[in-house]
């Protein structure tokens, strides 16, 4: 499990202390806490490593070489390069390496046993979707937005690759039985509702905001596969090159046979069965694999309902693969809430309790096992916090379900003062 440990930068100063400092990165991580305490950080920082562990990959492959870069500008696409100072201290533990940050000094370096460690990694498509979302739908030519920032055009390029290979152009969204209807010809998104059909530029900002997250999610998700017959066909001529480079560099004996069989496989022809196996664990890392899906506030704009139907889909997606990550950044007490029905509805799935009865409160597809989620909460002293668990379940001891249970006290000590002062 990738691990990753901020002090000194930012919002976080003494950050996580559990540990040894090293935040574990689980299958469903959320990160909850007040505005401007780092939330967003930890995500954006996770999302550069994680990236920039590919990057380590392709160069260890093609070069033999350690990644040339200014960790400190590389941070700038994320606008975290402010952040830096001289006590600044990062350190993320992938799977096959280990970046560090100390000193003022990045440092690189393989996990032990590396080419053993390869066999098990498994390449992700990492996608960032930002809290500015909404700006891609709520301007007409966002394609022409001067100096967008990384991360949103990135999503522009998905969220128009969702739309634009979609045999239909028909999406249902998540949230109140809403579909949306894209027009390759002009180019256009209406909202199609029970009562009529609207520009998704004039439409509410709850569906400007879930668009981007719905369309791009679900696209990722039915695109990045482990299913080595596709990724092969998926192939571009440099790619295939890259694989075959890399293979006739090996010095092992047995690469001149197995650069046969690759082109056999390269152009569809009937290979024994093992060897396509042992293939393919030789050269999966290739390919994206699973999906790193990183979501800030998927509360957005939305009635509690409606962020629950969101956090569901997100949750369906995420099970589609088991290799597959979910990181949520959130405000909201509502979305913890429907994270913790759906780790009880999974303990029940597996209790054998009815599955129909089950899915009246929580569909199946969208039950997490509790061991699969942790919940961290930022703080504004710059401190980082582990909510442990009860029962497996997520905890509710955090300041969001706090605030919460304080207004209802507050409310309750006005009531007070009625009776004190206002009977008769």
């Amino acid at each position: 499990m990738p691990q990753l440990r901020v002090k000194n930068f930012g919002p976080i100063k003494n950050g996580f202390t559990e540990n040894d400092g090293f935040m574990e990165i689980s299958p469903v991580t959320v990160i909850c806490g007040n505005q401007a305490t780092g939330k967003s950080t930890i995500a954006k920082l996770y999302s550069t490593f994680t990236w920039l562990e590919k990057a380590y990959l392709k160069s260890n492959l093609e070069n033999n070489k350690f990644l040339d870069i200014d960790f400190v500008s590389y941070c700038s696409e994320q606008r975290l390069s402010e952040y830096f100072t001289d006590k600044t201290e990062i350190t993320y533990s992938g799977f096959i390496c280990r970046f560090e940050y100390k000193n003022n000094q990045f440092t690189q370096n393989a996990i032990d046993d590396f080419y053993t460690k390869l066999k098990n990694y498994n390449r992700p498509k990492i996608m960032y979707i930002p809290s500015e979302r909404n700006l891609l739908t709520v301007v007409d030519d966002a394609e022409n937005i001067k100096n967008l920032p990384l991360m949103l055009s990135i999503l522009l390029e998905e969220y128009n690759k969702a739309k634009k290979n979609s045999e239909t152009g028909i999406f249902g969204l998540p949230i109140s039985d809403i579909k949306l209807q894209y027009d390759k010809q002009t180019l256009s998104t209406k909202v199609l509702t029970n009562t009529g059909t609207v520009d998704i530029l004039n439409s509410s900002s709850g569906i400007q905001s879930v668009a981007p997250i719905s369309l791009v999610t679900r696209y990722l998700t039915k695109t990045v596969t482990s299913d080595f017959a596709k990724n092969i066909k998926r192939l571009s001529l440099n790619e295939r090159k890259a694989i075959k480079d890399w293979l006739g560099r090996m010095s092992d004996n047995k690469s001149e046979m197995t650069l046969y069989y690759l082109d056999k496989i390269f152009y569809g022809q009937k290979v024994d069965e093992n060897i396509e196996k042992r293939i393919e664990v030789l050269i999966h890392f290739f390919f994206n694999t699973r999906f790193i899906n990183i979501v800030e506030e998927p509360e957005q704009n939305l009635y509690p309902e409606s962020q629950g139907k969101v956090l569901y889909e997100l949750l369906e997606c995420l099970s589609s693969n088991k290799d597959n990550q979910l990181i949520v950044t959130t405000h909201s007490p509502y979305i913890l809430s429907y994270l913790t029905l759906s780790a009880k509805a999974a303990e029940l799935f597996n209790k054998g309790v009815p599955a129909d009865e089950i899915e009246k409160i929580v569909p199946e597809k969208s039950a997490v096992d509790g061991k699969k989620i942790t919940i961290y909460e930022t703080k504004e002293d710059g401190s980082i916090t582990k909510l442990s668990p009860y029962e497996n379940l997520p905890s509710d001891e955090n300041l969001l379900n706090k605030a919460m249970a304080e207004g209802n006290e507050k409310f309750s000590k006005l009531l007070d003062l009625e009776v004190a002062f206002c009977q008769k």
